[in-house]
């Protein structure tokens, strides 16, 4: 496992080793008192779910929201 420190704005480019152009960024959007995070996915041709609902058996279900239903941006919902 890596362990990485982030701050507010500061993001992780996650890429297969054969497809650096494909890659999945990860930004810090907001960090609360709390110790709770807001990340922020970039990346087209991925699609991003929580960990505790996912299931390859049913990735069928997860839903794209794009720009025509209202969205500021294109995103992945469950």
């Amino acid at each position: 496992m890596l362990l990485l420190d982030r701050h507010q704005t500061e993001s992780v480019v996650i890429h297969k080793d054969d497809e650096p152009d494909k890659a999945l960024v990860v930004r810090i959007q907001e960090v609360l008192p709390t110790g709770d995070v807001t990340l922020g996915f970039i990346g087209d041709g991925y699609t991003v779910v929580r960990q505790e609902i996912f299931s390859p058996e049913d990735s069928h279900k997860y839903k794209r929201r794009s720009k025509e239903d209202g969205s500021k941006h294109s995103s992945y919902h469950s």
